[in-house]
Order: structure tokens, then C-alpha cells, then sequence
């Protein structure tokens, strides 16, 4: 048993004497900081947010009353490369008078006091269809390169009128006209370049005509629901507005009851209610991307007809119909139109002109967030202009602390010094065909698997987390010994993992059989290096037993004899 001890020991201490570097040492923990926070990506790579998008610029996160606010800080050209309103593979012109609209709205918004959410949380603009909606870097790392040539071709211009930008709104389907501005939001200005204008170019829009079926009872819950009617619903239809709007006012009928109310009321009511009590039926089903319609009722312009126990509504358009429809500048430019005659068609009396726009801008991404969570390769700045970490690479959490602070929680591993090794690689592989080393890696870091005295092959691989992670490497499509090594690298430090070496077979089912390899008859198979060492362990094992029985039999059965 003493021999035995001994043998288990010596073999803990190798592989200890072995290991590259310590596996899954703890974090250290920065603790709370003065916000707002600022992550300043030190490279080109975006910075990806939990549960949002992945975003170029700095993020900023700042504190409010209920909790974190998630902002995007970057200029007015980049933030337009991450909207997200119309598909990517668009016509040329249709996607350039999106750009130049969407950069104007945008500029007219930054020269007016800040009102909603901007107001509350600080931001310039949202990243919602209520402003514009932005998905970050994805947009064009995600094959938009068209959309990118749009907004770059266009640069600096924007829709003017008297030499400033205007309230450039758009939507996506008008139904055939737009409307004036002040019909569409009650309440706004007349303004002289919103203005109703005929678009008869939106054919091939999927919601350019829809239709929705309810039942009259499924419509008595959704209201009743919603608090907008109380008891059985006989006959729902649609008269003219009471006010001149060009929406429709809707009468509901019951028994001895009988309500009118404006069409964006109904609108609002099965919007909230109809996908929470019937998930399954509503958004109704439509020759859309997403096979249902966007919404319940995608605008207001419709007609209401009720036949014996159903609810039928005709309707047209997606969107409050002021401005340009971008589903109408796609015909536009099927037709040949150019970017500028688009916009001039949808806006009255406008010019295109340039203006300064290498501006910045911050959008508001998400608000009353405990908790956030950001990856990529960042600085990150305090509230006092204080750089707490120079090169922070890998997945950090940041938690609202209260009165100010945030709590800064690095990755594994954040503070050991950078260091990498092979634990583990194939002796050999067949040519071409991966290979999986598995490597310990002592703190997040961008990873690459080399081959020695070749050129480099494979990108680098961003690894979130320090401790044994798995990296893959192809083999050369040569037969051969290659020396194989893992590179490492945070900021401008760099290091290499010392070589292992693989060998490269010709792929195994193409070699053909060497007779002289094959035992000959009457000979038994040849056994593998490793069976022999496992008897020989076994033996010396074995043997150690042994002796410790001869020693016991000497004393304690001895004894028994006398």
C-alpha cells in the first residue's frame, strides 16, 4: 500500500509539473465605480450587448432613478449604418432616399428640445420604431454592404425646406395616398412639405390591402378586455369621422347599447388584447416575411362590416400615412426614378442639399436595466474621466449599484498575466481534415491555432472566458510532420503556446493495405504501445500486492499458529 501511495503521488505531481498555467483562477473584482460607465471599443470589432445587439461606437451606461440606461455613443453617419428599416436588397435609389430621409429626421430631431423617453433618460434619439429603428453593427457585418454604399453615397444630404432639415417622416405603406400631417397627429403643425400626395407605386407591398376576420364574440373579449365595452356586441361597422379625419369613426352595437369611437381606439384595443388572448389567430395570417401580418389592424384606414355572427375588416396601408411611403419609393425606383426626385415627390417643395453631418448622436437602446452585460475589446472610462481598465477583453457584467455607482465584474481570469499551452492534441490526423486541441488559456484573450513555418491560415477567435477551452486547427492538405502552436493575444501583448507536433496522414480510406504489414499466418496481432504499458503498470502493481502479503504473513499469521 506504501509503494502504492507513493506511485499515485509521483503521478499528481507530473501532471501538476505539466500544466501550462492554473485553471479557472478567481476574478478579481473592481467593485463599485463612479457612473456613468463608458466602454470605448480599442479596436473594430463591435461590442455586443446581452439580450440587444452587437453596436459600434462607445456604450454608455449611465443611472437613472430605475436602474441602468443603455445608450450608443457614435457620429451621425455611423448610427445611420445601423438602421434597420427597409431590406438591404432593395433597388439602389430606393435605399439612397431612405438614407437621406433617415438622415434628416435625425438631424431635425438634434436641433429640437428633447421630448418623451429622450427627455427622461438623457439620450438624443430612440432605437424604436417611435424614432428609428436601429440595430447596430449587425446590420452591415451582416451582408448590408448595399445598405452601407447607400448611406456613404449620400452623404451629408438631407431633405431641406427654407435651408433646414425637416420633420422627414416616413412608413412603410400608405395605401394609395398620404396624408397632411396635421390629419395624421392631431395636435401638430400644418407643415407645407408634409402634405397629401398620391402613391401608386406600392403594389408589391404585402400589406397594401389586407383583410382581418374576427368573430363578433372573440371582438366582445377583446374589448371588454381592453375596457372599451361591457356586455353582447350585435354589429360593428365603420361611418365618417365626426371630426373630418381621415379615419373612419367606429360605431359598436349591442343590445340596448351603442358606442362610436375613433378608429386608432380600436386599433390600440386589439392591438393590446387580440395576440394575448389568441395568440394562435392574431396577427392574422399573411403573405408577409413573417407569414402574419405586423400587427392586428397595421393601420387605421379601413372599412368594417359585420355578416350575421363575423367581424370583417377591409384594410390598406401599414403606418400613419405621413410622409414618404417606403414602399412606394421601391416602385419608384423599379421605374427608374433617382433618390432625389423620390424625396421631392413625397416632400413639397423641398431641396436636396448637403450639411454638415460628422456629428455625434447617442441612441437610447434600453433603460431600467439591473444588470448589463457587454462583450467585446473595450477601455473602460468612470464617471470622472478616470480609464479603470486600459485593455478589458472578454465578457464583463455591470451592475447598478445605486446613488451613481455601478459595480464592475470582470471576466475569469481578468488580471493574471497573459499566458497559453496545449493540454491536449491528436497525435496524427488525416489531410485536410480538423483537428481539436484543447488549450488553457489564463485569461480571456483573441486565440488562433498556427502552423510552424507556414503562412497563417485561420482568424483569430475572441475566447469570452479564461481556463480549458477547445480551438480547432485544419491540417494541411500535404502529408507530413507539422509543428502546430496556439497565438494569443490582448492589446499589443502578445504569446505563443510551445509547439506540438502532428503527423499528416494520406486519408485512410485512399492508402492502400501494405501486405508486409499484415501479421502472417499463425502469428497473432502486433499489440499497441499503449496495452503494453497498461500490463506492465499492472504487473509492477501486482507485485507490490504480493509483497505485502509475504510482510503480513510473517507477523499476524504467524501468531495464530502458536
Amino acid at each position: 500500500m506504501r509503494f502504492t501511495r507513493r506511485a499515485a503521488a509521483c503521478c499528481v505531481a507530473l501532471t501538476l509539473a505539466l500544466s501550462p498555467v492554473t485553471i479557472g483562477a478567481k476574478p478579481r473584482k473592481l467593485g463599485a465605480v463612479v457612473g456613468p460607465v463608458r466602454l470605448v471599443p480599442t479596436g473594430t470589432t463591435p461590442i455586443g450587448v446581452q439580450t440587444l445587439q452587437s453596436y459600434f461606437g462607445a456604450i454608455e451606461l449611465g443611472i437613472a432613478s430605475d436602474g441602468i440606461v443603455v445608450s450608443n455613443r457614435l457620429t451621425l453617419e455611423r448610427y445611420l449604418l445601423g438602421l434597420n428599416e427597409v431590406p438591404t436588397d432593395w433597388p439602389r435609389e430606393a435605399l439612397r432616399a431612405q438614407a437621406v430621409a433617415a438622415r434628416t429626421y435625425a438631424l431635425w430631431t438634434l436641433q429640437e428640445p428633447r421630448g418623451g423617453l429622450a427627455s427622461v433618460y438623457g439620450f438624443d434619439i430612440c432605437a424604436t420604431i417611435q424614432c428609428q429603428v436601429f440595430s447596430g453593427a449587425d446590420v452591415v457585418t451582416g451582408g448590408g454592404e448595399r445598405w452601407a454604399e447607400a448611406v456613404s453615397s449620400t452623404e451629408g444630404l438631407a431633405v431641406l425646406y427654407d435651408d433646414r432639415p425637416i420633420l422627414a417622416r416616413y412608413h412603410s405603406t400608405s395605401g394609395g395616398t398620404t396624408f397632411d400631417n396635421e390629419d395624421a397627429f392631431e395636435g401638430e403643425p400644418a407643415y407645407p412639405y408634409l402634405k397629401a400626395v398620391t402613391s401608386t407605386t406600392e403594389g408589391a407591398s404585402s400589406v397594401y390591402r389586407w383583410r382581418v376576420d374576427f368573430t363578433v364574440q372573440r371582438l366582445q373579449a377583446m374589448l371588454e378586455r381592453y375596457g372599451a365595452w361591457s356586455g353582447p356586441i350585435r354589429r360593428v361597422q365603420t361611418v365618417d369621422s365626426a371630426t373630418g379625419s381621415p379615419y373612419p369613426d367606429v360605431v359598436v352595437s349591442g343590445r340596448g347599447s351603442r358606442k362610436r369611437m375613433v378608429a386608432d381606439d380600436l386599433r390600440n384595443a386589439v392591438r393590446e388584447t387580440a395576440p394575448a388572448l389568441y395568440p394562435s389567430l392574431y396577427p392574422s395570417f399573411a403573405p408577409t416575411s413573417s407569414g402574419r401580418l405586423p400587427e392586428t389592424l397595421p393601420s387605421e384606414r379601413f372599412v368594417i362590416r359585420t355578416r350575421g355572427k363575423r367581424v370583417l375588416v377591409f384594410g390598406r396601408g401599414w403606418g400613419h400615412g405621413v410622409g414618404m411611403s417606403q414602399w412606394g419609393a421601391h416602385g419608384l425606383a423599379e421605374q427608374g426614378v433617382s433618390f432625389d426626385e423620390i424625396l421631392r415627390h413625397y416632400y413639397t417643395g423641398v431641396s436636396i442639399g448637403r450639411v454638415p453631418s460628422d456629428i455625434p448622436i447617442e441612441v437610447g437602446l434600453a433603460y431600467a436595466r439591473q444588470e448589463v452585460v457587454a462583450t467585446g475589446a473595450f477601455s473602460i472610462v468612470d464617471g470622472t474621466g478616470k480609464t479603470i481598465v486600459k485593455n478589458a477583453v472578454g465578457t464583463w457584467t455591470f451592475v447598478n449599484a445605486g446613488e451613481g455607482a455601478i459595480s464592475v465584474d470582470p471576466p475569469q481570469g481578468f488580471g493574471l498575466p497573459l499566458e497559453v499551452g496545449i493540454v491536449d492534441a491528436p497525435k496524427r490526423v488525416d489531410v485536410g481534415e480538423p483537428a481539436f486541441l484543447t488549450i488553457a488559456l489564463s485569461r480571456p484573450a483573441e486565440v488562433r491555432a498556427e502552423t510552424v513555418g507556414l503562412p497563417e491560415r485561420f482568424p483569430k477567435t475572441r475566447v469570452k472566458e479564461a481556463g480549458k477551452r477547445r480551438v480547432t486547427w485544419l491540417a494541411p492538405v500535404e502529408p507530413g510532420r507539422y509543428k502546430v502552436r496556439i497565438r494569443v493575444a490582448v492589446g499589443e501583448t502578445t504569446r505563443l503556446s510551445k509547439p506540438v507536433a502532428i503527423e499528416v496522414n494520406e486519408e485512410t480510406s485512399l492508402v492502400e493495405k501494405d501486405p508486409a504489414s499484415s501479421p502472417t499466418e499463425g502469428e497473432g496481432p502486433m499489440w499497441p504501445p499503449w496495452l503494453i504499458a497498461v500490463v506492465i503498470v499492472a504487473a509492477i502493481l501486482l507485485g507490490a500486492f504480493v509483497l505485502s502479503l509475504t510482510g503480513r504473513n510473517d507477523t499476524g499469521f504467524g501468531n495464530r499458529e502458536r
